[in-house]
């Protein structure tokens, strides 16, 4: 999909990345005796800016260690074994 602005073509999915988002996973810790604790999650459609969108949301504390995973990457077992999907998208 593409839009003309001012004469000049863009071409969103070439800016974007995707026409779809990705969903990112947010973890953190405050210092080096904590774990890592799930904060939240930002989506984006590409990895430069969920970065950039889960510092803008998540940095009102200061933390030691700051990460994001696709959600795709993350593994949730229940009880059975069985995996679950962990947020519908």
């Amino acid at each position: 999909m593409s839009f003309k602005a001012s004469g000049k073509s863009i071409d969103r999915l070439a800016e974007l990345g995707s026409d779809e988002p990705i969903y990112y996973e947010v973890f953190a810790r405050r210092d080096s005796r904590t774990p890592l604790t799930h904060i939240g999650s930002v989506e984006a459609p590409n990895l430069e800016l969920a970065k950039a969108r889960a510092w803008f949301v998540y940095t009102e504390r200061k933390w030691l260690e700051f990460c994001i995973v696709p959600t795709s990457a993350v593994i949730s077992l229940t009880e059975t074994g069985e995996r679950k999907k962990i947020k519908e998208v």
